[in-house]
């Protein structure tokens, strides 16, 4: 246990509870980013307005709910002076739900002005939510508050006994069920699967109603294991378990209405405007039907002008590809030819030669033949000639 102040300049603590809270912030800023591709929000006109109005009214928020919560906080902080107790005020005590619900509300804020479905915000945001959430848990365990039940003390409703698991010593020296940390796992699970919810599914609304319901059900479980009774209770519940049927009840409306109207991204939220609300004569009816049926049939045109832009570009591709491939062909055909005719001259001389050469033997030889012949002929003669006329 660090303890509520991670370090002292001068006289002043620099609370644990206020640098895990805007390292949570920073980091869910950098996962929003990381998610932004997969809406139809523009970063620099849209998206940058809902975080800083979220953030400012998610602050507010959580300090009115934790003044509410605990009214003595006030005179609590003053007893050291108006300076210090103004700063502690600032720094020291925060209520998730109210900064939740401050977050909500200017996120509406920025969707109504900027003519946006508002769960298309929310449903971003949502998995964000979860990791400054968890980090500002942690800077609850650094600092002691929100702590659970001390061994041997029995949990709301009477429901068990704590016998020690998980046990964690707290700055008072007690030993307690640390739920702070149970959250903060529970929360970066939580978020992991609202990030895969978000990047599979196509309806808007899908992910915030789950988030609410999930975390309700998750916060109202976890109410019975604290053992801080002052942050506030009214009847037989603590003030979170009551928000937290609302959030869940918030949930499940959410999820019901969007599956019951089907929003898509890019549209402005039209619901609960009062002429949705009423019944359209028959003709207002045809006329809505057939502007949808247009702007409809305009969205399917500039699919069809797309798509044919890219059959033209992949035919001029494919033609390129055929020429280049013609060429090459041709290359290589005439170098073909030109090695075949060199060939054949290369043959057609060396046949030449070797029947000229032949020829010539045949000729010498019948030369040869030819005198021998008349050798033999005139020593016939001669021969005769002796025998016939004698010596």
């Amino acid at each position: 246990m660090i303890g509520p102040y991670l370090f002292h300049i001068g006289s002043f603590g620099v609370p644990a509870m206020g640098v895990c809270v805007l390292v949570g912030a920073v980091l869910a800023v950098l996962l929003s980013w990381i998610l932004r591709k997969r809406t139809a929000l523009d970063w620099n006109g849209e998206f940058v307005d809902a975080i800083i109005y979220a953030v400012l009214l998610g602050f507010v928020g959580m300090k009115l709910l934790y003044w509410f919560v605990t009214p003595g906080v006030f005179k609590a902080a003053f007893s050291n002076g108006f300076f210090k107790g103004f700063l502690s005020l600032l720094m020291e005590g925060m209520v998730f739900y109210g900064g939740l619900i401050g977050g909500i509300i200017g996120i509406f804020l920025v969707a109504r002005k900027k003519k946006k479905n508002v769960l298309e915000f929310t449903d971003l945001f949502a998995p964000c939510f979860c990791v400054a959430h968890a980090f500002g848990r942690v800077g609850c365990l650094l600092a002691g508050c929100c702590y659970g039940v001390q061994i041997g003390e029995t949990t709301q409703f009477g429901l068990l006994t704590y016998k020690g698991a998980l046990a964690v010593k707290y700055l008072d020296g007690a030993m307690r069920l640390p739920v702070p940390f149970m959250e903060t796992v529970f929360l970066l699970v939580l978020c992991e699967v609202l990030v895969l919810v978000f990047c599979t599914e196509k309806r808007l609304g899908t992910t915030t109603g789950w988030y609410l319901i999930a975390y309700a059900v998750w916060r109202f479980v976890i109410e019975m294991f604290r053992g801080d009774a002052e942050r506030g209770k009214f009847g037989a519940l603590y003030t979170s378990q009551w928000i937290s049927i609302l959030i869940l009840l918030a949930g499940v409306a959410i999820l019901l209405l969007a599956r019951r109207f089907n929003w898509k991204k890019g549209k402005p939220f039209k619901v609960f405007r009062e002429e949705d609300l009423t019944v359209p004569e028959p003709e207002e009816a045809a006329e809505e039907i057939a502007e949808e049926a247009s702007a409809e049939a305009e969205d399917a045109a500039a699919e069809a002008i797309e798509e044919a832009g890219k059959a033209e570009e992949a035919a001029a591709e494919a033609e390129e590809i055929i020429e280049e491939t013609a060429e090459e062909a041709t290359e290589e055909a005439m170098e073909t030819a030109e090695e075949a005719v060199e060939e054949a001259e290369e043959i057609a001389e060396e046949t030449v030669g070797e029947a000229a050469e032949t020829a010539e033997e045949t000729v010498e030889k019948t030369e040869e033949a030819a005198e021998d012949a008349a050798e033999a002929a005139n020593d016939t003669i001669a021969n005769w000639v002796k025998e016939t006329l004698g010596d």
